[in-house]
């Protein structure tokens, strides 16, 4: 890993370029690799959770894209230790609202607010299909979530969660009923300072990256939605500049 002071000057020599790191175990979490960006003067930062497929370079670009909008971003990989151990135990999250994935979300947070100098009210939560759910699940205590078509835990897995923007596409059938599922569930935790959007796209509409084989095999309406992709972008972004303070 890299050491805080050589991290540091890489930040600010390099203040647009990606860091390969890992997140230190903590919590009874196992340490992780991750992709960061941590622009200099940064005082808002994002945990990037990534799709059913894991990392990918369309996620890379997620943290891109945050970064140029003067985000501190980390993207961890949350199936380095195993695809089908992570998924396990988020399955279980989904009804508790905590596990090992949660934690080493957590442990991410704690490396970014560290190496960013920013408060752990700063740092919001951002998911995608996977990691949607994810955001939903592990959300308690965050600044902020970004849930991005993804599947709705129980209730006890989101008490206590933070204000959240959900996003869906009207073309995804697999996730046709998830919206007013949200909303309902928001509703029954007490969370009443969030929004749901539905957009005119297929699943997956937020990235831009090449549908895996798998997923076209699926109604999830998958395709290029550029115009769907900006307007959810920046309902995002403006979402966050209200709730994670400067």
């Amino acid at each position: 890993m890299l050491s805080t002071a050589i991290l540091a000057w890489y930040s600010r020599a390099h203040p647009m370029k990606g860091l390969e790191i890992t997140i230190p175990a903590g919590d009874g979490a196992p340490s992780l690799p991750a992709f960061a960006i941590l622009p200099e003067g940064a005082t808002r930062g994002a945990v990037v959770i990534h799709e059913i497929f894991g990392r990918r370079p369309e996620i890379d670009r997620v943290v891109e894209r945050l970064a140029a909008a003067g985000y501190a971003a980390v993207a961890p990989d949350l199936f380095h230790g195993g695809r089908f151990a992570c998924l396990r135990d988020v399955f279980l999250a989904m009804k508790t609202g905590d596990g090992v994935c949660v934690r080493q979300g957590r442990n991410a947070r704690a490396w970014l607010c560290k190496e960013a100098g920013i408060e752990p009210s700063r740092v919001g939560l951002i998911g995608f299909c996977f990691g949607g759910g994810y955001a939903l699940l592990a959300g308690a205590g965050w600044g902020a979530v970004s849930a991005n078509y993804g599947t709705v835990p129980s209730a006890t897995a989101m008490r206590g969660i933070g204000p959240v923007i959900g996003c869906y596409g009207a073309r995804d059938r697999a996730m046709k009923k998830a919206p007013d599922q949200l909303r309902a569930r928001l509703a029954e935790v007490g969370q009443d300072d969030s929004e749901v959007h539905v957009f005119d796209a297929g699943h997956s509409f937020l990235t831009d990256g090449e549908p895996h084989w798998l997923g076209k095999r699926l109604p999830l309406g998958l395709g290029d939605y550029p115009d769907a992709r900006e307007d959810g972008w920046r309902r995002i972004l403006g979402f966050f500049e209200r709730h994670l303070p400067a």
